[in-house]
């Protein structure tokens, strides 16, 4: 059995970071199963990020640029449904991502409340042990952020913020690609982007740093 991973994507900006990370996962052989999130807030935001603006959530996944084949391996579950598969502790999984997340999402995850499917989600990750990986979107953290980080990483949460890494290029699509990479690295999945790596295409480990 392939991959499971579920990915929830929350209203703060940075959608094309979910995007991106959709085609690279679907592209991938090993993974099975994406099992999409998209909140109410995500649908608005997208709509100033994404061009043309999506109205459904299909549009959005439209929006990754899958193919039809690709597509087959996303299925969508509404923010409200609770009773979804994915709410339950016993469908297994590989884990969950939320990308992008907000700092109330975050919130919300750091201290237990889940009024959505996508927080649901996330403390299930959290008590059965899987790996939870958080990308958020915020800057700059004020001690209330702080605080939550840290509670959301003492439970079990990567807490994994889009900071570029410049080795790996000056453009926008390769700093998306790169931290593309890095997000599907801590679930195992291999992306094809490893020209970006650290000594490979994008940058050299003899170059001088001081």
């Amino acid at each position: 059995m392939g991959k499971r991973i579920v990915v929830g994507i929350s209203g703060a900006s940075g959608i094309s970071l979910a995007l991106r990370f959709l085609r690279f996962a679907a592209q991938s052989p090993e993974v099975e199963r994406l099992h999409l999130i998209v909140s109410p807030h995500a649908m608005r935001v997208g709509g100033h990020e994404i061009e043309p603006a999506p109205r459904t959530v299909e549009e959005v996944v439209g929006s990754a640029g899958l193919t039809d084949e690709q597509r087959q391996k996303v299925e969508h579950h509404p923010d409200a449904d609770i009773g979804a598969s994915i709410a339950s502790g016993s469908y297994r999984t590989d884990g969950m991502i939320v990308i992008p997340c907000s700092s109330g999402t975050l919130a919300s995850i750091a201290t237990g409340i889940s009024r959505g499917l996508i927080q649901r989600a996330a403390d299930l990750t959290l008590k059965e042990r899987r790996r939870l990986i958080l990308v958020l979107r915020e800057t700059p953290f004020s001690l209330i952020h702080a605080e939550n980080i840290l509670k959301a990483t003492q439970a079990g949460a990567i807490v994994m913020p889009p900071i570029p890494a410049f080795y790996a290029g000056q453009s926008w699509d390769s700093f998306v690609d790169h931290f593309s990479m890095r997000t599907l690295d801590l679930f195992g999945v291999e992306s094809g982007l490893d020209d970006l790596r650290w000594g490979g295409g994008g940058g050299s480990e003899s170059e001088e740093v001081s």
